[in-house]
């Protein structure tokens, strides 16, 4: 390990020390995980899918959201979002129903609402397109069916 530079345990990269959070509870050491990968951890498991579903996914959306067109560098900022009417448990991913990578605008409030009216107004073609081919389906991450009716 050279001077400035730290090693990611998940991408098995030598990357800047900038591209690390700390851990105050080891002193102000680096932490582990690079930024991207930590948040790749943190979305995986909150989703009960491995490190290698959810970082497959960024890649395959070349960290944009899924519905919009706006490029998040470095992930920061993408949800995992997941379809709520599968899940049992409010606020539980059951980790099958996984749908796609959006930004808080998408994740939190067009998807949202354009699911509670959906049916009952014209179809939006970005959101009929993302709700019946969502990323995750496309690369064989999901189980259940996601926007059916």
């Amino acid at each position: 390990m050279g001077r400035g530079v730290y090693w990611c345990t998940s991408c098995q990269q030598e990357l800047p020390l900038t591209h690390f959070g700390t851990d105050a509870g080891r002193g102000g050491l680096p932490r582990g995980n690079c930024k991207l990968c930590q948040g790749i951890v943190t979305r995986a498991s909150k989703h009960k899918r491995s490190f290698l579903d959810v970082h497959l996914l960024f890649e395959y959306q070349s960290y944009k959201c899924a519905i919009c067109p706006v490029v998040h560098a470095h992930g920061d900022g993408l949800h995992l979002d997941h379809d709520h009417e599968c899940c049992p448990d409010k606020g539980e991913s059951c980790g099958q129903c996984i749908r796609g990578l959006l930004c808080w605008g998408c994740n939190g409030g067009v998807l949202p609402w354009y699911e509670r009216i959906r049916g009952q107004a014209p179809p939006y073609p970005p959101l009929e397109s993302y709700l019946s081919d969502p990323p995750a389906a496309a690369l064989g991450l999901t189980t259940a069916p996601s926007g059916s009716e």
